[in-house]
C-alpha cells in the first residue's frame, strides 16, 4: 500500500513539474513576442512613409458624358 501511495505522489509531482515547465516556456515565448512587437512598432511598424491611395474602386456613372438627366 505504501509503495502505491509513494508512486502516486511521485507521478503527481512529475505531472505538476511538467505543467510548471510548460507554463514557463509559454511565458518566455510570450515575452519574446511582446519585445519583438514593441521593437517593430518603435521602428515605424506598418506605417508607410508615403501616403498611398485607397485601392477601393470608384463607381462609374451609368450616364454618358454630358447627358445627365438633371441638367
Amino acid at each position: 500500500m505504501s509503495a502505491r501511495v509513494l508512486l502516486s505522489v511521485a507521478g503527481l509531482a512529475a505531472f505538476v513539474s511538467y505543467c510548471f515547465y510548460r507554463g514557463q516556456c509559454a511565458t518566455s515565448v510570450k515575452r519574446e513576442v511582446k519585445e519583438d512587437l514593441g521593437r517593430w512598432e518603435g521602428e515605424g511598424g506598418n506605417d508607410p512613409a508615403v501616403a498611398t491611395p485607397s485601392p477601393a474602386p470608384v463607381p462609374q456613372s451609368s450616364y454618358a458624358a454630358g447627358s445627365h438627366p438633371l441638367h
